[in-house]
């Protein structure tokens, strides 16, 4: 039960501080005096979405508290404990505020909380209806939960929602497991391509330390084909290329040798090296 609302610096309100007693409770005034901001403050606490536009002009935040009286609501106190929330005296106080940046910031029972964790037990303590509130009847989730109270399926329905839960598992870890599958398969098939191909070219033992020096020759052509043109430079071209001067000292030698038989040993050598020149 609602039991106390504050609401500073929010729209055009700058202090407002509203209690509530049990039974029915109005809220009453004419066209423009409030009412629907109240309102709009609430469900702002509710988890609306914050905006810097609902702060007050002039103000640096707005911030919303409201204080609920939860002994009698054993599911919303187990909730608020499985978020951490310890409520000794049996009461729930909601806070939060929106800076003029709008940034957020919400509290449960005085500790940081998220504006969601706020929303989900302002939500089970208050319901917000609207003039066209009846059309809510039309969506299927609530057709549904009409449906269970009316059959008093409620204590079934958390056993069906974890049998579907299981069964949605169950159908994504099956359709999981047939992508797998189908990858395995496309694995296979372009393994057994690659088995084929290998099989048609006739690769003998060593070929591939020969591709790869035939592929060091062919990167290193150009600098091939200008190293063995200076080499022909040298060996070959002009007066005084090592070939005629082997052939002038084979000629230089072969004289030598008519005045000493020794040095015709040399001369052969000559002879060799000239030729295979």
């Amino acid at each position: 039960m609602l039991i106390e609302l504050r609401i500073r610096d929010y729209a055009v309100i700058h202090d407002l501080r509203a209690e509530f007693g049990p039974g029915l409770v109005a809220l009453t005034g004419e066209t423009g005096a409030g009412k629907s901001i109240i309102v709009g403050a609430l469900s702002l606490l509710l988890g609306e979405r914050a905006s810097s536009d609902t702060v007050r002009v002039g103000a640096a935040r707005a911030r919303i508290e409201a204080v609920f009286d939860v002994r009698q609501l054993p599911d919303v106190r187990r909730r608020a404990e499985e978020l951490g929330v310890d409520d000794p005296d049996g009461l729930l106080i909601l806070r939060r505020e929106v800076a003029r940046e709008g940034r957020s910031r919400a509290w449960v029972n005085g500790s940081p909380s998220t504006a969601g964790q706020v929303g989900e037990l302002g939500r089970a303590l208050v319901d917000l209806h609207g003039q066209h509130e009846h059309q809510a009847l039309t969506g299927r989730d609530a057709q549904r939960e009409i449906l269970d109270a009316f059959a008093g399926a409620g204590s079934v329905v958390g056993e069906v929602e974890d049998a579907w839960r299981a069964r949605a598992a169950l159908r994504d870890e099956r359709e999981e497991r047939a992508v797998r599958l189908r990858e395995i398969e496309g694995r296979r098939d372009f393994l057994e391509f690659q088995l084929e191909e290998l099989a048609g070219a006739a690769v003998e033992e060593g070929e591939d330390e020969r591709l790869r020096a035939e592929l060091d020759r062919l990167e290193h052509l150009d600098d091939l084909l200008q190293g063995s043109h200076g080499l022909s430079e040298l060996l070959y071209a002009g007066e005084d290329s090592l070939s005629d001067r082997l052939r002038a000292a084979r000629d230089e030698l072969a004289k030598l040798a008519r005045m000493d038989a020794e040095l015709g040993g040399h001369g052969t050598l000559l002879d060799e090296a000239y030729h295979r020149l």
